[in-house]
């Protein structure tokens, strides 16, 4: 089966979704490349999730990117939303860098990274220690830009660790005003087994100051060092 005829199956749709899906990306100027570790039918693809697949890009100067495609089947009826949540991200350091967009399509930095936990068994104290304290600020650094990224508490879907251990929060699709990442981020280490101090984590959630940031840090760092 060729690229086109799977990638159709994955998006799924009318042809008139297929053809203005396709009238974007080449607006874009990129076209799809095959490749990745999700199978889905007769194709891979970098991810798959309820409005969206994420597949490998090329542009016409050789370059790659992620490119996120709504589904024809979606529930939202564009990526805008999306899209302008990610800028935020994006202006405080965090998330795959957005380069353009349209409202079916988002062209992204391709991140090459490993699964949280499926890196967190291999990894070593230190670099655990490195990884806890990084997904923390970035977390930190997007309640304060007062953004909620809404799912960040399941390992291994939403966060990647790239090359040095630096995490990479993506999928902001279900993004939302708000100031919730440090708590999703201190459920996510639970699930890995660290054990977030509740007293600490009530201070954060009613403060949101540095103090009770650091405070929340020291002591999950703290459990590394045991």
């Amino acid at each position: 089966m060729k690229l086109r005829e799977a990638l159709a199956l994955a998006i799924g749709g009318d042809l008139a979704h297929l053809a203005e899906v396709a009238r974007q990306l080449s607006s874009l100027g990129v076209r799809v490349e095959p490749g990745g570790d999700v199978v889905w039918g007769p194709t891979r693809l970098l991810g798959k999730g309820n409005n969206g697949v994420v597949v490998f890009c090329r542009s016409r100067h050789g370059d790659i990117y992620a490119c996120k495609i709504r589904r024809g089947d979606a529930q939202r009826p564009h990526l805008l939303d999306e899209a302008r949540y990610l800028q935020i991200a994006n202006g405080v350091g965090v998330g795959p860098r957005l380069y353009a967009y349209t409202r079916d399509v988002l062209v992204m930095e391709y991140v090459e990274g490993t699964p949280v936990a499926d890196w967190w068994r291999a990894a070593g104290a230190e670099e655990r220690a490195r990884f806890v304290a990084d997904l923390l600020r970035q977390a930190r650094a997007l309640d304060l830009a007062g953004i909620s990224h809404g799912e960040l508490s399941r390992p291994g879907k939403h966060v990647l660790v790239a090359r040095g251990g630096r995490a990479v929060i993506l999928d902001f699709e279900s993004a939302r005003p708000g100031a919730q990442n440090v708590t999703q981020a201190a459920n996510l280490l639970r699930a890995l087994g660290l054990t977030p101090p509740l007293e600490a984590l009530r201070r954060y959630a009613e403060r949101r100051d540095d103090l009770a940031f650091n405070e929340l840090l020291s002591s999950l760092l703290g459990q590394l060092k045991r």
